[in-house]
């Protein structure tokens, strides 16, 4: 299969009371688990133990697989398993996924897997091979691996309801405020700590067509992620204890109301067509003051080929609101596919993948991942790539961070359902009526898919 690669440079610098600060916010999110790390004993494991065998992985693309990738050759060398793959976008990859499975050809051994669109979809087809017995076998895991130094938001991302680990945590993407902090200075101006001080901001900033206050995605499907902020913080749940419909609220209404509401008045002209990528590049090319999104879209507006405000971009936790602060997660993981007929080679693969070491270089690209340990590595404090703040921004986000989307088989189908009545909104229909057009259909989607 063809293989790309991707390369990431630059630094920046923190201070001693910065990084100390960090160390001390995400350790705050580790938590007790079942399995212990001993690195004393790492010299006895043996990585040669599958040696010969070959591999398949299906990667999606993304900023973690760009650098991960790279570093494919040391794998190689340290186990002399051959691991050979491939990188496609990520709706290309899922399809092609499915296929495999479906056919039953066993030709995917470990893929990338998106939590918060495959976790249920994948786990109610059969899909994952569960890893809890591979965590806790001596012989397969390396003592110095440390299950416990993911974050617990990581590990429940990964942990389905009958307690099996699908998968080994890569990346979690907070979403993040980002925000012009040259005009916030000029406007004697802080980040916002309250839904409304942003709401405020963007009216104040709003000046058009020179300057819009605020972005968002508007685009259906696209929208349903960036929402998940709004409805968590205005008091919203997707489901009834009972796993039934909660859409039916007076906490969505408010929702839709400030989040379509926010798009209409302040953003730019064609917003209701907006995915990350519009919205972002109107960000990078200076015309919007305010906008949130996944952290990890915060690497371009440092790279001065991409952005005009290099170095003018502040980044903070996402501001609360009634109920809030909730900031909403989607995490990524390395998975090993079922029907793999060298289960215990790829485990090497995705523990390798998702080791410390590998995480700080991840790190050091720019890109946050879901472990404690490597935020405190000493080369990560001694030249990061990204700005301070964004490092504060990530863990900060990660200390109260939420699964983003409903934890059901169908998610592509519930985003369509809250996309479409975010886009009729935008456009001008009633909050109350587009709800409670979604809260009807999103109902039927359950009674179908989640008997």
């Amino acid at each position: 299969m063809k293989q790309r690669r991707r390369t990431h440079t630059g630094s920046n610098s923190m201070t001693r009371r910065e990084v100390l600060r960090l160390g001390a916010t995400v350790a705050a999110g580790a938590a007790v688990g079942p399995f212990i790390s001993t690195p004393g004993h790492g010299q006895t494991f043996n990585w040669q133990r599958f040696k010969g065998k070959e591999l398949f992985l299906l990667l999606y693309k993304h900023p973690f697989v760009d650098e991960m990738v790279k570093h494919i050759p040391e794998f190689e060398s340290l186990t002399g398993i051959k691991a050979k793959y491939e990188v496609l976008p990520e709706v290309q990859g899922r399809q092609k996924f499915t296929v495999e499975m479906t056919a039953g050809a066993g030709g995917v051994d470990a893929w990338h897997a998106s939590m918060h669109v495959e976790k249920r979809r994948a786990w109610k087809s059969g899909w994952f091979q569960p890893l809890n017995k591979f965590l806790e076998d001596k012989s397969l895991t390396a003592p110095d691996y440390d299950w416990n130094d993911f974050t617990a938001g990581a590990r429940a991302d990964v942990t389905q309801p009958d307690r099996t680990i699908s998968g080994l945590p890569t990346f979690v993407d907070p979403f993040v405020l980002f925000y012009r902090k040259d005009i916030f200075q000029q406007r004697g101006l802080r980040p916002p700590k309250t839904m409304a001080e942003l709401e405020e901001q963007a009216q104040k900033l709003h000046s058009p067509p020179g300057m819009y206050g605020f972005v968002a995605r508007g685009l259906k499907n696209a929208n349903a992620t960036p929402w998940a902020y709004v409805i968590y913080n205005m008091g919203g749940k997707y489901l009834t204890p009972d796993g039934k419909s909660a859409l039916n609220t007076p906490e969505w209404v408010k929702a839709m109301d400030w989040y379509a509401g926010m798009l209409k008045r302040f953003a730019p002209p064609g917003v209701v067509n907006f995915n990350w990528y519009e919205a972002s590049s109107a960000f990078m090319q200076g015309q919007v003051a305010i906008y949130y999104d996944g952290v990890n879209f915060a690497n371009q507006f440092e790279d001065p080929s991409k952005s005009k405000i290099v170095g003018k971009v502040g980044y903070a936790a996402l501001p609360a609101g009634p109920a809030g602060p909730v900031a909403p997660t989607f995490t990524n993981a390395m998975a090993i596919a079922s029907q793999s007929r060298n289960k215990e080679a790829t485990y090497f693969f995705i523990q390798w993948a998702t080791n410390k070491k590998n995480f700080g270089r991840e790190l050091l690209a720019g890109v946050g991942v879901g472990r404690v340990s490597p935020w405190n590595d000493p080369e990560v404090k001694a030249r990061p790539k990204m700005p301070a703040d964004w490092y504060t921004a990530y863990l900060e986000s990660l200390k109260i961070g939420r699964a983003g989307l409903p934890e059901i088989v169908d998610v592509t189908q519930y985003r369509d359902i809250i996309g479409v009545a975010i886009q009729k909104a935008i456009e001008g229909a009633k909050s109350a009526d587009v709800i409670a057009q979604a809260h009807k259909e999103f109902q039927e989607l359950l009674d179908k898919t989640e008997k």
